[in-house]
């Protein structure tokens, strides 16, 4: 590898990450033109309101260390945001008025809380949410009056998983779904929002897994738009409690799961994102007529969330996009065909680059096909140090999609590997839960057989193939470097899981759902999957460097863990450094400051250990001061 000037190379990784960027967009409902932008573009990533009609804009939330979630009302007068403390995510709502900057916390009397969105009524007089407190799963409601809350009061209560929950449009009804993890599907309820006694109005056992999207504004009776699983592919519904009839989005354009980003339900259109091994693909959808047809760029990532997209009176659309090559940019879709755009400059990056992007199908050690993006610089030919990237989730996918820490290997001369390992959404139910029962074994098998594939190509030179992720992805790199310790020339993880058990005790109720769903149990009732899961039970195996990011205040995966397994791994004489930052979780993601700070020092430490060709040494390369 050749050595890259210190200056030129820092002021180019500032670029990357400094460039303007929108990581999401949540839009009003009803005043279409009004969007909650998640965007960099006053430094960390922090909430903006954005009238797209008047051009009106300000920043809503000043955290130190960035915010990534929020939601705003259905007629766009108020926003609603987590105010927690230190970057922790635990703590209380609060709204904000349009145009104001002044917060009214709508939750005083309870403890902290982990939450990511409130769901209203159009009046905004009827608000409800969901909170991990005190070891379950709570469903609030909270009324409101000329601006005066009432005390929250909680409608049910599950050690289960919850979705986010819908409000209807009149306030009268509040919709969840459930998920046991010793049942079978998701159960979804329909909850009257003035109910004192926590008792279910309507109960529905038919779907095997459902996401409530929003309530319909055309009918009296309650009925929802919804994501459900049929077929093993996740499928958009219309669903009506009191007549139990269900009617199914169906094209037989569909290939894999069809994630709704906008409805407007009075002229009867859909936008909609087809989301298969690891491409999207955009949709306009008539509910009339049910044709579709392909709009926007053909190629690319897109948000895929509900509430995505904006629509202009002119019927123009605005949403997010970017691809490997090209930072994310707000394009708004003109109007009739949506076949042409125009970048929206105020909120959109400049970064273009020209990596040779592949998309490749390998066989697993059980011989399932696994997708993977590989990028290289135009023309590679020989063997090269390469970085297999562990996405986060597991549900979560790698797409066509620009990341600033992928472009920064690169140009500090690595191939990038991005593996959509089993647990992955976009290839199927089966694909998506193979892991459960067994979390990691696949995932890790997944990576190993990547980089025997990027190895056997001759693209990646065996004795320097560096495994990195965060949170999931990070658990999955820990986990291979113990289980595979002869593959890897070192490992990065940042806010990872080192101890599936110290997990399990020290998450939030929120979370020790998920864990009961994907071990089939707890630690109490499955222990030994726990153990057989968990990257400490093999510290003694590991033969690589490693290195650690974790946040202080990290409440999805607590320090505890991280704190035992430095231990472990220094009584057994392991080369381990772990990098603490002082806020939580989401940290690492959303202050930039921060992120440039971690990929430097990550792409230093790579560098440290690589082995030249010939002496199989570690490099005196010193990439950055």
């Amino acid at each position: 590898m050749s050595r890259i000037h210190n200056k030129t190379y820092l002021n180019w990784l500032r670029k990357l990450f400094e460039t303007t960027a929108v990581q999401y967009l949540f839009t009003s409902s009803v005043t279409s033109h009004r969007a909650l932008v998640v965007s960099n573009i006053s430094g960390n990533y922090q909430l903006h309101v954005v009238d797209f009609k008047t051009g009106l804009s300000y920043q809503v939330t000043n955290s130190p260390h960035g915010a990534l979630f929020g939601s705003i009302s259905p007629d766009g007068e108020y926003i609603y945001t987590l105010k927690d403390q230190s970057g922790g995510e635990f703590g209380h709502f609060a709204r904000v008025l349009f145009g104001s900057k002044e917060t009214i916390n709508i939750s005083p009397n309870l403890p902290p809380y982990f939450s990511y969105s409130v769901s209203t009524s159009i009046d905004n007089d009827i608000l409800c949410f969901t909170a991990a407190l005190e070891g379950k799963n709570k469903l609030f409601v909270v009324s409101c009056h000329q601006n005066i809350f009432e005390l929250p009061k909680e409608i049910y209560t599950t050690t289960s998983t919850l979705s986010e929950p819908i409000c209807s449009p009149d306030g009268k009804y509040v919709c969840v779904a459930e998920t046991d993890s010793g049942k079978q599907g998701s159960t979804l309820l329909l909850l009257k929002s003035n109910t004192n006694n926590k008792s279910v109005y309507k109960r529905s056992r038919i779907f095997n897994a459902l996401i409530p999207l929003a309530f319909s504004r055309t009918t009296d009776s309650p009925t929802i738009f919804a994501l459900a699983r049929r077929k093993g592919w996740y499928r958009p519904i219309r669903y009506d409690f009191i007549q139990k009839s269900v009617l199914e989005i169906s094209h037989l354009s569909f290939r894999g799961d069809v994630w709704v980003l906008k409805l407007d339900e009075e002229i009867g259109t859909m936008i909609l994102c087809d989301v298969y091994e690891a491409t999207q693909t955009l949709y306009l959808y008539n509910m009339h007529t049910r044709r579709i047809k392909r709009i926007g760029p053909k190629v690319g990532s897109f948000n895929f969330h509900f509430d995505s997209v904006v629509t202009l009176k002119d019927s123009s659309l605005i949403l997010k996009w970017h691809d490997f090559n090209h930072s994310p940019r707000l394009l708004k879709l003109n109007a009739s065909r949506y076949d042409t755009w125009n970048k929206i400059s105020q909120w959109s990056g400049n970064i273009s680059t020209d990596y040779l992007i592949e998309s490749v199908r390998f066989q697993s050690s059980d011989g399932e096909l696994v997708q993977m993006w590989i990028a290289r610089k135009q023309g590679a030919k020989n063997p090269t140090p390469f970085v297999i990237d562990v996405h986060g989730g597991p549900h979560g996918v790698t797409g066509d999609e620009y990341s600033p820490e992928a472009q920064a290997w690169l140009k500090a001369g690595f191939g990038y590997c991005a593996v959509n390992y089993r647990g992955s959404i976009g290839f199927g139910k089966k694909f998506e839960q193979k892991i459960y029962g067994n979390p990691g074994h696949w995932e890790v098998e997944d990576v190993v057989a990547a980089r025997s594939w990027l190895v056997k190509k001759r693209y990646a030179d065996p004795e320097n193939v560096v495994l990195q992720g965060w949170s999931w992805g990070g658990y999955v790199t820990l986990l291979a470097l113990g289980k595979y310790p002869l593959l890897w020339n070192c490992g990065i993880a940042g806010a990872t899981i080192a101890d599936c058990i110290m997990q399990y005790e020290d998450e939030s109720a929120y979370f020790k759902a998920e864990d009961k769903k994907r071990f089939k149990g707890t630690p109490t009732t499955s222990r030994m999957r726990y153990v057989r899961s968990s990257p400490s039970t093999y510290a003694n195996q590991i033969q690589a460097p490693i290195f650690i990011i974790h946040g202080k205040n990290d409440t999805r995966c607590p320090p505890r863990q991280i704190k035992y397994f430095k231990d472990l791994l220094k009584k057994a004489d392991k080369d381990v450094t772990v990098e603490w930052f002082t806020s939580g979780h989401i940290g690492g993601f959303t202050d930039t400051a921060l992120r440039i700070s971690l990929i430097e020092k990550s792409i230093k430490f790579a560098m440290h250990h690589l082995r030249s060709a010939k002496k199989r040494e570690p490099l005196k390369i010193i990439l950055l001061p």
